[in-house]
């Protein structure tokens, strides 16, 4: 019964997947490329670029799987939105939360863990320094594979000169697997995955903005929600500390 309603293939979570891609296509067109990439079982790392507040929610609509995310504990405390990814198994990274035993205990479960290893939207297309513990997961738990996943298109739409996010086209690719070597130390696994993700961001993307009823409808719905987490991601940014 547990696994029925909580388990990778559990129908609700299925249901709100196929509710919330119908919602945000009009919108968001998502487009998936390097599918033979994804691993379809077993324990799993997706490691993208986190160039705004959309990426999780994107990734995680979209796979074809269930993902799990490490997120940072202070959005997990936000009202309704925090209740609402613990409630997706998210995983709380701060101080003192051994996340990482945690993320090990998921991935040797089988679960599928999306991970942005520059920790927070950067704001910005570049690629940002990257935080240590994917690479640790890599070498904790052999064999695991952790594939590159290069979210294009969404920094035009949704940087902090905007108000709400904007309507277009944006792309999840999908790299070949990488997976801890002998030879490897948490660094130079870090500059490997760094440089997949560059190759993955270098082709543009190639597709059209239409513009429909249904883009408008659409974005009567998800626009509100938009504004509300770029606020919250300017506030961040821009606070003095």
């Amino acid at each position: 019964m547990g696994m029925a309603l909580f388990g990778e293939h559990a129908l609700w979570y299925r249901c709100g997947q196929w509710f919330f891609r119908s919602l945000v296509r009009p919108y968001w067109p998502v487009y998936l490329e390097g599918l033979e990439h994804f691993p379809r079982q077993g324990g799993a790392i997706l490691a993208g670029n986190h160039p705004t507040v959309l990426d999780g929610g994107l990734l995680g609509v979209f796979s074809p799987r269930r993902v799990c995310f490490l997120i940072d504990a202070k959005v997990l405390r936000i009202p309704v939105l925090g209740h609402f990814l613990k409630t997706l198994g998210s995983i709380p990274v701060e101080r003192g939360s051994h996340s990482l035993r945690h993320a090990r205990e998921a991935l040797r479960a089988g679960t599928c863990l999306g991970i942005y290893p520059e920790a927070a939207p950067t704001a910005m297309l570049a690629l940002g320094e990257f935080k240590r513990g994917v690479a640790v997961l890599a070498r904790d738990v052999p064999g695991v594979p952790v594939v590159p996943v290069a979210i294009v298109g969404s920094h035009p739409l949704c940087s902090h000169e905007h108000l709400y996010a904007q309507a277009g086209p944006v792309a999840l690719r999908f790299g070949s697997p990488l997976y801890w070597q002998e030879s490897d130390t948490v660094e130079s696994f870090l500059m490997r995955l760094k440089g997949a993700l560059d190759d993955l961001l270098l082709e543009p993307l190639n597709k059209r903005r239409r513009l429909g009823l249904g883009t408008f409808l659409s974005g009567m719905l998800l626009a509100p929600p938009s504004a509300v987490l770029l606020a919250l991601s300017r506030r961040r940014f821009t606070r003095s500390d």
